[in-house]
């Protein structure tokens, strides 16, 4: 379980700094540097995004205030798509299962992921799939490095984000990532920034040997007990 620290700020988009400059445009296509305006897609409109799930992890998360009382539980589910037309790489994440233990109302308001740079990202939202809401707005800082979802309003408990769609020209992962989402406290008008690590980001090399051996092993295993049972 992961914890989040206070901050001064209650937006995480003037964490990475007001002089940000980018250009602003509607497509989906985000370059180092510009913003985009989200407007959902599927995988019928974009057919690229149609594919294989090859990595999935539920992240649990909690914030905490400086007494170290428990104020907001969920989790991130984070995911990797492999595109059954290109074969290249989509990296996807929801915020899910939001819960306040206290009399305090928390929000959060942006969300960043890391580790893009040197890759393209064609960024936008999944509204085929289940959510409350969904980001509006999308920023690639200009070091192309992280890239910043801003919701509209708050997502809240209970609700749920609409996964995030970061279409690459990768085709290989590595759990180098970061996640960050800035959280606000409306009543005691305290921010709060959540960090994750163990993220899904594009690698040029794949994941160490002994990741995919001990894959190997557990298929190995499954196999030979199933051998067994028919014996």
């Amino acid at each position: 379980m992961l914890k989040g620290l206070p901050i001064h700020f209650s937006k995480l988009s003037f964490i990475i700094g007001l002089s940000l400059w980018c250009s602003v445009a509607s497509s989906a296509i985000l370059s180092p540097g510009s913003s985009i305006t989200l407007s959902g897609t599927t995988s019928t409109i974009e057919p690229d995004l149609a594919g294989t799930i090859i990595h999935e992890n539920l992240i649990g998360f909690e914030v905490t205030d400086p007494s170290g009382a428990t104020l907001l539980t969920g989790n991130y589910l984070d995911r990797v798509v492999r595109s059954s037309n290109t074969n290249q790489l989509i990296f996807s994440g929801r915020i899910q299962d939001l819960a306040v233990t206290s009399e305090n109302s928390l929000g959060i308001y942006d969300w960043l992921v890391t580790g893009f740079s040197g890759y393209l990202t064609d960024v936008d939202y999944r509204s085929d799939d289940i959510g409350d809401l969904a980001p509006d707005q999308a920023t690639r800082l200009n070091d192309g490095n992280d890239i910043l979802l801003d919701f509209p309003t708050e997502l809240e408990p209970p609700e749920s984000s609409l996964f995030s769609s970061i279409a690459t020209d990768a085709a290989l992962f590595d759990l180098s990532g970061s996640a960050f989402f800035g959280i606000e406290d409306f009543v005691n008008d305290t921010g709060y920034l959540l960090e994750l690590n163990g993220i899904a980001a594009p690698s040029p090399v794949p994941l160490p040997a002994a990741f995919w051996l001990f894959g190997s092993a557990m298929i190995g295993l499954i196999g030979f007990q199933k051998q067994c049972r028919n014996e």
